[in-house]
């Protein structure tokens, strides 16, 4: 039977004229997606699933009916993610109060049950019940709503782990989020993340965006142009998350990097070869411009046709799920040991603390909340207005008791410490040899590529760098700690000469394992370096 459209979705229904939707198709608001009122679980978009089933038997007739009957229309007409937060603020209200129908007697006990920081749960209820009376479905009596209409309810409270500057769930420091994009690419370096897994994480991590506007991005959303000056610039045509436009509906450009451009370009390509393997036939131009970014490998294995190829890239099925996303985070952390300065620990995360710290970092740069708002692909600025009542402070003040104290926690070092040039690999090429600016060798690059950095300094971050047991590391160590303190005395800005902080942790570790190797070899060790 072919999809039917929901009458009480666009006209207000009384119980008496109710049709009998049991058992017929009703078309979500995601395209591609339907369901019946008989379903255990509603399928209404790629991510998301809403088992109505067990809340419906929580239920008594009518008040089944009308439940299922107002739930459908949010998920017809309007959000999937609004259905399910509806659906799950119902159920946690039913099973708490063992209710079988919405009365005062079930409200007034769950508003009692309910902790101040879970009231808003209220909220979303009470708006649900108004649009649930409003459509004429039995079940909410003009009473539940007098009840409702004179009760003040506090919202969510926005940005608490911004508040608290929560090192779990809050925004990144800059040493965490350095050490994470860091270690995704040695992680990558290395053959334990694919292409695809770092493309996530530093799309993630660098943009800030929501995973669904993520996944949802395709070939043709990787731009690279020229402007007037024929100079290079590089946009990611990121789809709107939250603006109820539908699939793919919208845009918002975001200017990024010509390092993440190459990545995200390799990741196109990439995705490419994969679809036109899948299907085994060669794409046209246009078809190979839809090609989802991230594709979902087991949606495609369903895929018969070109036909039904393009008739799939209408909507979001060909598209990785969002968990996907988290799941490439969690495995780059532990991939690569990146773990907090602050709890000492593997790093916590989630693409959400992206959004945190893109908020974060803008308000510590002075910008306001219409600037983070618009970062943020926010509609308004009622939620940008808490990175800006909580400035965090700059970056703390690095001197060489403080730069000992983190090395450990900040892992900065990504190389090897071998004893002497001759047992580094590649140590009997003298082109491979790392040298201070006044000429003393501290190391060897055990890389055959080409390095256009600019050497040592940057070394002591790098995979390849093979730092020398005896190398004179601490003149390095004091070399940065001087150079960020000049830098700090002519900008009068801590947060330029941060950019050393990472290298200055680097040099620091590799001090401390050099002193912790010459114990262990019955060596003297360097004053300052334990």
């Amino acid at each position: 039977m072919a999809p039917v459209s929901l009458e009480g979705s666009t006209v207000i229904v009384r119980s008496k004229n109710i049709k009998n939707y049991y058992g017929k198709e009703i078309q979500a608001f995601s395209k591609g997606y339907s369901f019946s009122l008989d379903d255990e679980r509603w399928e209404l978009s790629k991510n998301i699933r809403v088992n109505v089933g067990k809340i419906a038997d929580l239920l008594s007739e009518p008040t089944r009916t009308g439940f299922l009957y107002a739930l459908a229309f949010y998920a017809s007409q309007l959000s999937p993610a609004h259905a399910r937060n509806i659906a799950s603020c119902m159920q946690h209200m039913l099973v708490s109060t063992r209710g079988n129908e919405i009365n005062d007697s079930v409200l007034i006990n769950y508003r009692a049950m309910l902790p101040p920081a879970k009231e808003y749960y209220l909220g979303t209820i009470r708006g649900f019940l108004r649009r649930w009376h409003q459509l004429g479905y039995p079940g909410v009596s003009r009473d539940v709503i007098r009840l409702l209409d004179g009760w003040t309810i506090k919202g969510n409270r926005k940005g608490d782990a911004i508040k608290r500057k929560d090192p779990e769930s809050g925004p990144l420091t800059d040493y965490e989020l350095t050490a994470f994009n860091e270690g995704a690419v040695q992680a990558y370096e290395r053959d334990l993340l694919s292409l695809s897994e770092l493309a996530m994480c530093l799309v993630s991590s660098n943009t800030g965006r929501r995973p669904l506007q993520i996944s949802h991005l395709r070939v043709k959303d990787v731009l690279c142009g020229r402007n007037t000056k024929d100079e290079p610039f590089y946009i990611l045509n990121i789809p709107r998350g939250k603006q109820g436009n539908g699939f793919r509906a919208s845009f918002k450009p975001f200017a990024m990097t010509e390092e993440l451009w190459t990545i995200l370009s390799a990741q196109a390509k990439s995705s490419i070869r994969l679809v036109e393997d899948r299907l085994g036939l060669r794409l046209n131009e246009a078809d190979r411009q839809q090609v989802p970014l991230f594709p979902d490998i087991e949606a495609l294995e369903l895929v018969s046709s070109s036909h039904e190829f393009s008739q799939l890239l209408k909507t979001d099925k060909l598209h990785v799920a969002t968990a996907e996303f988290n799941d490439a985070l969690r495995f780059a952390v532990d991939a690569a040991d990146v773990r907090s300065e602050r709890t000492g620990d593997l790093l916590h995360i989630t693409a959400r603390r992206f959004r945190y710290t893109t908020g974060t970092r803008a308000a510590r740069e002075g910008f306001g909340e219409l600037v983070i708002a618009e970062l943020l692909d926010h509609m308004d600025t009622q939620n940008a207005g808490v990175y800006i009542k909580n400035i965090p402070e700059h970056v703390r003040r690095l001197d060489e008791a403080v730069g000992f104290q983190l090395a450990p926690y900040a892992q900065a070092f990504a190389g090897v410490l071998v004893a002497s040039e001759k047992e580094a690999k590649r140590g009997d090429d003298p082109t491979s040899r790392i040298r201070t600016e006044e000429g003393q060798g501290i190391g060897t690059c055990g890389d055959l590529g080409f390095c256009g950095a600019n050497v040592p300094v940057p070394c002591y971050t790098c995979m390849h760098f093979q730092p020398w047991l005896d190398g004179p590391h601490e003149e390095v160590y004091r070399h940065l700690l001087d150079e960020r303190e000049r830098l700090i005395s002519v900008t009068g800005d801590l947060q330029i000469a941060a950019v050393l902080d990472r290298s200055i942790l680097a040099v620091a570790e590799v001090i401390q394992r050099c002193d912790q190797r010459r114990q262990e070899l019955g060596q003297p060790g360097v004053a300052g370096g334990g």
